[in-house]
């Protein structure tokens, strides 16, 4: 697995250090330096009764196996019409009433698939949606799988000759041989999910200057989502390891909401990447992000302020996140 840029799982080396700096610290003066998440009531490693860092550790090894820099191209015969394949497969995604983190795997199957086969465009309807109901399958409980005949007659595949065991046969199974079955994919959703459970907002944060309130966890939430969901859109994203875009996405949603600092040594140890490791990666999320709404990220400093799209194409919903704060 040869990578290059932040190759070689360096990201895992990178938190296997600063796991060995906290440990090397006297007990006592970390809890000292330590400062607690704002907002988490119970520790999710507690409810679980696992070490949840292990999950990370697995997310960082297997990312790879879907977006790596060595695997980004810029001349796939698919990525003039993605943006099209990407707003119908979140649109079937919605109406099937799938997490968003589904829908995002599902897109990952698709681009993987398209990027490294050749296939004919009289395909990409069937295959996008085999590639959603194999995500549903592997992501979501099984009373929430869309049944085939329900998909088909939502796709309209079922006017094209397609019946449940034609589906099965040149759709899920070609999905599945196109992957060679290894169906463990790591985007950016999944990584900043577990950013959040762990906490990605302290008591000692300060927002527009005054201390944090109640709500803010639940917006900086809001916005992860957001920014997962836009840099979905675009496939330029996918040159950045999963964890780094986001470890990005994370800040830009702290910025979003002029949370200070932006960054801290409790996120780099948690992210593995340090302030200025992801300045560049967040600084092209950022000028996305106001490309696509011009204005907004000048002036993103409430939760009042952005967000405030009703739709973006139809597909990321932000809604107004109006806060009464």
């Amino acid at each position: 697995m040869n990578v290059h840029g932040p190759c070689n799982f360096v990201a895992m080396n990178r938190r296997s250090l600063d796991w060995e700096r906290i440990e090397s610290v006297p007990m006592e003066e970390a809890r000292q330096q330590e400062v607690k998440p704002f907002g988490i009531e119970v520790d999710i490693d507690e409810v679980l009764n696992i070490d949840t860092s292990d999950l990370y550790r697995d997310m960082v090894e297997r990312q790879i196996d879907y977006v790596s820099p060595a695997t980004y191209t810029t001349t796939a015969s698919f990525l003039p019409y993605r943006r099209y394949l990407v707003d119908w497969m979140s649109d079937v995604g919605e109406q099937c009433r799938l997490h968003t983190s589904t829908v995002h795997v599902a897109i990952l199957f698709l681009d993987k698939i398209f990027r490294t086969h050749d296939i004919p465009r009289s395909q990409w309807q069937l295959l996008a949606t085999a590639s959603i109901s194999v995500a549903a399958k592997y992501e979501e409980a099984e009373e929430h799988c869309p049944p085939i005949p329900q998909l088909l007659q939502l796709t309209k595949l079922n006017l094209a000759g397609h019946s449940s065991l034609s589906f099965r046969q040149n759709g899920e199974l070609a999905v599945l041989r196109h992957l060679g079955w290894r169906l463990r994919a790591v985007p950016p959703i999944h990584v900043v999910n577990y950013f959040l459970s762990k906490g990605a907002v302290f008591e000692d944060d300060q927002w527009q200057e005054r201390p944090i309130i109640e709500k803010i966890p639940k917006y900086v939430r809001k916005y992860a989502e957001f920014f997962c969901n836009l840099t979905l859109q675009e496939y330029s994203f996918q040159q950045y390891l999963p964890t780094h875009l986001a470890a990005a996405i994370l800040m830009a949603s702290r910025v979003a909401l002029n949370l200070f600092p932006r960054w801290r040594p409790e996120l780099a140890s948690l992210t593995g990447y340090e302030e200025d490791e992801i300045a560049d990666v967040f600084q092209h999320v950022w000028a996305y992000y106001e490309e696509q709404f011009p204005g907004h990220g000048s002036r993103s400093n409430s939760p009042t302020s952005v967000l405030n799209e009703n739709a973006y194409n139809g597909h990321v919903e932000t809604g107004c996140y109006a806060a009464t704060c």
